[in-house]
C-alpha cells in the first residue's frame, strides 16, 4: 500500500498515528550509554560561554548503544561545566541512522541531508531530527518526507513535512 500526505497537519496526525506501533520501542539501555563518536579528518573545539563545541570532519560516525549516527561531518555540543552532550548535529550526503529497536534485533534505518539528535529534558524523549531527504525505515513501516521528527523511545514519527509518502507493511504473528 502506498500512502501520499498532504502537508497539512491533521493528514500528518492521521498517518502518525498509523505508523505508531506499540510493544516495538527502542533498547531502553540505549539512553544510558555514553555517547561515543570518531571521524577520520580533524577536529576543533571552542568554547561559547557556557557550552563546548566539537567539530568534526570526514565520515564521522555518533554512537550511544545501538543507535547509530553517520555522515561527512559532525558538530557536537555539550555543557563546559558537566560535559553534559545536548546536541548533536550530523551532515552528509547521505546522513545514515539506525538503532535496534528490540531484544528480537529489529532495526530502524533512516536517512537524510542533516540529522539533530537531542534529548527533549520537559518530555524526557531521545528526539532524531532528520532534515532534507529524509526517509526512515522499521519493520513495520517506511517514510519519506522532506523532513522527519521521530521519537526514537517510543519508535514513533511525532511530525512530518510534507510532501510524504510511505508504505505499511502486515505485521507477522
Amino acid at each position: 500500500m502506498t500512502m501520499r500526505c498532504p502537508n497539512s497537519r491533521f493528514s500528518a496526525l492521521a498517518l502518525l498515528l498509523l505508523l505508531w506501533q506499540p510493544g516495538s520501542l527502542a533498547l531502553e539501555s540505549d539512553r544510558a550509554q555514553a555517547i561515543g563518536f570518531s571521524a577520520e579528518g580533524g577536529s576543533t573545539t571552542s568554547v561559547k560561554g557556557e557550552m563546548r563545541i566539537l567539530e568534526m570532519k570526514t565520515n564521522v560516525k555518533v554512537t550511544q548503544g545501538t543507535l547509530q549516527i553517520m555522515g561527512d561531518a559532525a558538530i557536537i555540543e555539550s555543557v563546559a561545566a558537566s560535559g553534559e552532550v545536548t546536541r548533536v548535529t550530523v551532515h552528509g550526503s547521505p546522513v545514515r541512522y539506525q538503532q535496534q529497536l528490540d531484544e528480537q534485533g529489529g532495526l530502524v534505518v533512516g536517512t537524510s541531508e542533516t540529522l539533530l539528535f537531542y534529548t527533549d529534558s520537559t518530555a524526557d524523549e531521545t528526539i532524531l531530527e532528520l532534515i532534507g531527504k529524509a526517509n526512515i525505515q522499521s519493520p513495520d513501516s517506511a517514510m519519506t518526507c522532506a523532513a522527519i521528527v521521530y521519537l526514537a523511545d517510543q519508535d514513533i514519527i511525532r511530525e512530518a513535512t510534507g510532501p510524504c509518502e510511505g508504505i505499511l507493511n502486515k505485521r507477522s504473528n
